[in-house]
């Protein structure tokens, strides 16, 4: 057919006249539903018309721009599409065949110019898929890519990622009514990476053969608008007949869309498992666009799924979605997809089920580097557990990293349990134990705890059920706050027992269990410690743990850790009375404290958890340091008006709480308190009870404040009744206050608005009257030996005892250091060796006697003698030695006429900076290598012979007696018992002959033949 259908170039001015022109003048059969969906008044950039008479068919080739996004000053950004239509002149069934084929012009560098290429189909509907044609290009970043396409998308993508350039490129363009909404663009990237299974640790083997291997593809998504589910599939169905190898599928959620900027696709297929999720990329920071903000909101959103679709969870760096299936015995629970540092993770949840044994992967991830390489294998950890009738064990690995290093930590839990014997209940063993290692800094860092659960034995009242130990190097342990004690992990791990974990997840139970201890143990390159625990029980009534700690290091530190649990009747599921008591103690020598405390838990209660019992005591010293000297002991806390200073430990009331519903409840509590300067104790009770408008409250305590030496006391009752009926109410009270010895006090009585005073007894003379110096020194003070001592502080040797028992010190003359200590505070204290006295804080006296300081006299002189003579003064030097003392025993007396007032509860507990003694070192110690001078006459000697000092006297020859065997025997057993010449030379050198010599006559009888014996006779 002749082609004779002519069109000018000035006709083809926009998609309206283009669209005319094809359905009207050349009537073709397909016309693409992308172009319909573009404005009609949008203008063609350019047009030609060419009739191909060779070829025998019509040629239209035109250009049009795209919107497709605005900047940041809101100009629109288009993109160049241009088409070319084969039309042929011969007619279909009344209809002229039409092929439509179109490109776009992607620029993405000065030199570098992407062209994407694809034909319409009628399949596509609105949509136009293009394909990158490219063959020899390197790699291009793939923000630069996602920029030439949609600028405000290249912030969304990663700066590190690069992509070899090919055929997995695809760009889908789909148009909007009105040129204003702009078109949707969709640019997707494919990468395919086959994983095998097979090589999963300690998992691996368990796949059957041709199961190993699985399917992976992963797809880069960046998309201008948001895509439905419904979308999602109609365009992965073109992408299926057009044969293409990059296909978009959608979620296997179909609550899960396709939301704009960019994400990661996962698609996994192995086994029966078929899934598909998208990963949002988090966008990076800087200057705010359109296309950053919408993919901020989505990011943070976990799309939720209808109860028949997959479950896909979003998180910050991932997204996760539940696949609960199984590929033989080992179950996949849910796969993740996470970015970083320029590659994908694969993140896979796996448990191994092989009969009784469970083994269940942590951290297991397969990182596959983008754009291509070899997937690499990571796991974090596993857990095991496994169990029968006479063995359950559980155990954990995990490797984490930390700031700079990295940590590797273990857990183990076994029990076996024994059968039943000799009509005994069946017993079990369990062992758990629990450790980390890490090198930081160049020095190795590790922590090891274990605990035994198991009946030991021992005395009723301490039968040992379990022991604990374990050490840390490079690591500290910090103690807990007290109402923490029962979760500390040592003390919790101890008391439930190695064979109650809970080892259903062993990885979550290690995780959780070093996530405690993490907040305790922590890295400290020169520290350490060591600890040691046991369990018991007494009587079948208490159980309990105590834990000893000591810490090593640059310091010492013990510290005691314990829980005990009361229970009445013990063993039964609601006893009537639990007491759970926390303690705690602490002996620190560097800080000078010594703490013992110990506190009810919240699970104490009586006949009824509704009525919880509270309450707590305390003992602490302080030796050393700038509060040496301060102590207290307390049950239940302190005085109302008690200023607690901030070293004080903190204890709660000793009492009940009742809650009967909520009609009635009542509470009683009670303290009691020793410090340095007062003792005190009270209590408390109230009631209240409300049923509709009538209501009523009772209020009654007391407080007491009492000292000793001199004993005296003041005591404060008070008891207050109100109630009412709607707003109506009604008030009655009463307050006693009593003070003495003397007893006097007065009464209140109060109704309603009025009030009653009584006063009695000694209302003038309100105090103690002072004790006389006997009663003081004989209640307050020690033996007369013990006021004043001495000690070496520096420079001991040792020490030796006399032979009537007097203590000599042997000392280093360089290094020797005195100290002279009175428990008496000084004045004055006096020295051969200074000129004026050494004096300290003279603002005390004596409390208790009421003597003030003015009239206070306290010196003490010190003398040092040498061979009955008085040292030189320039040969010691004198150091004043000062220290607290309690203000209830040296204070300035508070006097009320000639009574003493009573103590303030807030008074001041201590003098400060009172002289309690001296410190005495050598004025010049001797110099290394000085020795004394010794006058030369003493060494001067006259040489002189002693002739015959040293002669000795010639020996006789021996000459042996005459006799026969008997008659040498005879002579030896009349000779050996006893000597006279032998038991004056014993005598001489210090030996007693009758006690040390055990020799008898029949000695003798022992020889073989009788030796010879000496011929004692004259004539020899």
């Amino acid at each position: 057919m002749a082609l004779d259908i002519v069109i000018g170039e000035d006709e083809l001015a926009s998609i309206r006249t283009l669209r005319e022109a094809l359905h009207v003048q050349f009537q073709v059969d397909f016309f693409p539903g992308f172009l319909g969906t573009l404005d009609e008044q949008l203008p063609l950039q350019s047009a030609e018309f060419y009739a191909n008479q060779q070829k025998n068919q019509y040629e239209i080739a035109f250009a049009v721009g795209i919107k497709v996004s605005e900047d940041n000053e809101g100009e629109a950004q288009h993109l160049i599409l241009g088409m070319n239509i084969v039309i042929k002149p011969d007619p279909i069934g009344g209809k002229r065949p039409a092929e439509y084929g179109g490109k776009i012009d992607v620029p993405v560098s000065d030199d570098v110019r992407l062209v994407f290429e694809g034909q319409f189909t009628s399949k596509m509907g609105d949509m136009y898929v293009a394909q990158l044609n490219v063959t020899g290009e390197p790699a291009i970043p793939l923000h630069a890519l996602f920029g030439g396409v949609a600028p405000g998308l290249a912030a969304l993508i990663p700066e590190e990622l690069e992509i070899p350039l090919g055929g997995n490129v695809v760009a889908v363009v789909t148009g909007r009514v009105g040129s204003g909404l702009g078109s949707r663009i969709l640019v997707g990237v494919g990468f395919h990476a086959g994983v095998n299974l097979g090589q999963l640790p300690l998992v691996g083997l368990y796949f059957e053969d041709g199961k190993a291997q699985a399917d992976f593809t992963l797809e880069l998504l960046a998309t201008t608008h948001d895509w439905t589910h419904k979308e999602l599939k109609a365009l992965n169905g073109v992408l299926e007949d057009l044969e293409s190898p990059f296909l978009i599928r959608p979620s296997s959620s179909s609550a899960q869309d396709l939301t704009r900027g960019a994400h990661l696709v996962g698609y996994a297929a192995f086994g029966d498992i078929r899934q598909t999720w998208y990963t949002p990329l988090r966008p990076r920071s800087g200057s705010w666009n359109p296309f950053l903000a919408a993919a901020g909101r989505s990011a943070g959103r976990a799309p939720r799924s209808a109860p028949d679709d997959a479950l896909v969870t979003v998180g910050q760096n991932g997204a996760w979605i539940d696949v609960q299936r199984a590929v033989g015995p080992v179950h996949f629970a849910r796969l993740g997809l996470t970015y970083s540092d320029g590659a994908a993770e694969l993140v896979p949840e796996v448990v191994l089920s092989v009969g009784p044994l469970r083994l269940l992967l942590n951290g297991v991830s397969v990182r596959l580097p983008l754009p291509g390489g070899d997937p690499e294998l990571r796991l974090d950890g596993f857990g095991l557990a496994y169990e029968n009738d006479a063995l359950r064990v559980g155990g954990a690995f995990l490797r984490s990293e930390r700031d700079g290093y990295e940590e590797y930590a273990g857990m183990a839990a076994l029990e076996l349990r024994l059968k039943a014997s000799g009509g005994k209940p069946p017993a079990s063993i369990g062992l758990a134990a629990i450790g980390a290692y890490a090198y930081v800094e160049e020095r190795p860092s590790l922590f090891l705890y274990a605990t035994l659960k198991y009946p030991l034995g021992g005395p009723p009242f301490f039968f040992v059920t379990g022991l604990s130990a374990g050490f840390g190097y490079g690591r500290s342990l910090e103690d807990p706050r007290l109402e923490d004690v029962a979760r500390f992990p040592l003390v919790a791990q101890a008391m439930d027992g190695s064979g109650d974990d809970d080892t259903d997840d062993p990885g979550v139970v290690a995780a959780g269990q070093l996530r405690e201890l993490s907040r305790y143990i922590k890295i400290a390159p020169d520290a350490g410690f060591l600890a040691i625990g046991v369990k018991f029980t007494s009587f079948k009534m208490l159980e309990g743990f105590a834990l000893l700690t000591a810490e090593l290091g640059d310091r010492f530190e013990l510290g005691l850790l314990g829980l005990t649990r009361l229970e009445v009747p013990f063993g039964v599921p609601e006893p009537l009375v639990v007491m759970e008591t926390a303690l705690q103690a602490r002996f620190a020598p560097f800080e000078g404290t010594l703490l013992v405390q110990g506190q009810l838990t919240d699970a104490s209660y009586l006949l009824s958890p509704s009525c919880r019992l509270t309450g707590g005591f305390a003992f602490a010293t302080w030796f050393a340091g700038e509060r040496a000297g301060d102590f207290v002991f307390t049950i239940g806390g302190y005085h109302p008006s008690f200023k607690v200073p901030k070293h004080y430990p903190t204890v709660p009331r000793v009492g009940f709480d009742l809650r009967l519903g909520s009609t009635l409840s009542l509470r009683g509590e009670a303290y009691m308190a020793l410090c340095a300067h007062a003792v005190m104790a009270g209590g408390s009770f109230a009631a209240d009870f409300e049923a509709g408008p009538a209501w009523a409250s009772f209020r009654m305590g007391a407080d007491f404040l009492i000292c000793w030496k001199p004993y005296c006391y003041d005591v404060h009752l008070r008891q207050h009744f109100k109630f009412g009926l709607g707003p109506l109410s009604a008030s009655l009270g009463a307050e006693l206050h009593v003070w003495g010895p003397d007893l006097g006090g007065y009464a209140k009585l109060k109704v309603f608005l009025f009030s009653v005073t009584v006063r009695f007894g000694n209302r003038d003379a309100f105090g103690p009257v002072p004790i006389e110096w006997p009663e003081f020194r004989a209640s307050l003070l020690p033996a007369d030996e013990e006021v004043c001592s001495i000690a070496v502080a520096e420079g001991l040797m040792r020490q030796v005892k006399t032979v009537t028992g007097d203590a000599l010190w042997v000392v280093n003359p360089k290094d020797v250091a005195l100290t002279i200590d009175s428990v008496i505070p000084i004045k004055e204290a006096y020295h051969p060796g200074v000129s004026s006295p050494a004096r300290g804080n003279a603002a005390f006296g004596v409390a208790p006697m009421g003597v003030t300081a003015g009239n206070l006299r306290s010196e003490l002189h010190v003398s040092i003698w040498r061979d009955g003579v008085g040292v030189e003064r320039d040969k010691f030097t004198l150091t004043a030695l000062q220290r607290r003392a309690p203000a209830a025993v040296w204070g300035e007396p508070r006097m009320n006429g000639d009574r003493l007032r009573f103590p303030d509860v807030n008074g001041t507990p201590f003098v400060e900076g009172a002289l309690s003694g001296l410190r005495i070192e050598p004025a010049q110690p001797p110099k290394g290598g000085d020795t004394d001078d010794v006058a030369v006459r003493l060494l001067l000697f006259e040489p002189g012979d002693a002739l015959g000092a040293h002669a000795f006297a010639a020996l006789p020859a021996f000459r042996a007696a005459a006799g026969d065997d008997a008659a040498r025997r005879a002579a030896i057993q009349g000779s050996i018992a006893g000597h006279a010449g032998r038991d004056v030379l014993l005598a001489a050198l210090g030996f007693d002959p009758a006690a040390d010599v055990a020799l008898d006559a029949g000695v003798a009888d022992t020889f073989v033949f009788a030796p010879q014996v000496k011929d004692t006779s004259a004539a020899a």
